[in-house]
């Protein structure tokens, strides 16, 4: 069985064969932006529709935020812009991140306790106490969903009654996965990825009891498509039919200022 410790390594250790396989965005009209794994869909429909009106590309590497901000600020991965959620991953990148110019497009989040079969009848975050069941969230080290999971946990005092029961993931489609394929009968994700996925049903709404899961589109300083990438950020701000694929995937669209 892998430990916590080895899974770091093999994730480290596929960072640094990503980053070598890159070796720097060749094509300085097509920016590479790290998202978070929750974006994937909703960015992959945007590309396509910026794509189509503007006639230029984009590329992405999703994964989890936290792991892809260290990527950046430790393994220096040649990239452009980030999407990613919560504050840590711009912590973690500090002064190599610079807001677009114009405001940054920001999705706001929730998350959502799901089930493929609700054998355990939960109602409730507290339910979760009492289900005797695997429980999937994204692992807190690596993906910012983990943090928000075990933050509503916490408050809702049922943390350390269940932490054995919890198999950490990668990111939250990961978690997402978990469950789709029965191997954890629960898990907390955000309702976006549930609200996309056939196999599972939301059993809990959770409203409270953790930071704002709020998403950030930013350039890196000094990235060599940066402009490429800011011209893309500028394109999803403005665009009525990417901000209408946001909506519908059931994120809510606001900009915040520089």
């Amino acid at each position: 069985m892998l430990t916590r410790r080895s899974i770091q390594i093999v994730l480290t250790l596929l960072c640094v064969t990503f980053i070598a396989s890159c070796g720097g965005n060749a094509d300085k009209d097509v920016p590479l932006i790290f998202a978070a794994a929750s974006l994937a869909d909703v960015l992959a429909e945007s590309a396509e529709i910026y794509e189509k009106e503007t006639g230029k590309r984009v590329e992405f590497n999703f994964g989890g935020s936290i792991t892809l901000a260290n990527q950046i600020a430790k393994l220096d991965a040649p990239v452009d812009g980030v999407f990613f959620v919560g504050e840590l991953p711009e912590l973690l990148l500090g002064d190599l991140v610079v807001t677009v110019p114009n405001g940054r497009i920001g999705l706001v989040n929730t998350l959502v306790v799901i089930a493929k079969e609700n054998a355990g009848n939960v109602r409730t975050v507290e339910d979760l106490a009492g289900s005797d069941s695997r429980i999937a969230i994204g692992d807190p080290v690596l993906a910012p969903v983990g943090r928000f999971a075990k933050q509503a946990l916490e408050s809702a005092s049922v943390w350390d009654e269940i932490k054995n029961d919890l198999i950490f993931t990668a990111d939250v489609r990961a978690a997402l996965a978990a469950v789709e394929t029965g191997n954890s009968t629960y898990g907390i994700v955000y309702r976006t990825d549930a609200m996309g996925s056939d196999s599972v049903s939301i059993v809990s709404e959770i409203y409270d009891g953790y930071s704002p899961v709020v998403y950030a589109g930013r350039t890196l300083a000094d990235a060599r498509n940066a402009l490429a990438a800011k011209n893309y950020f500028d394109f999803i701000s403005e665009s009525k039919d990417v901000q209408n694929v946001f909506e519908s995937a059931g994120f809510t669209v606001g900009f915040s200022g520089p």
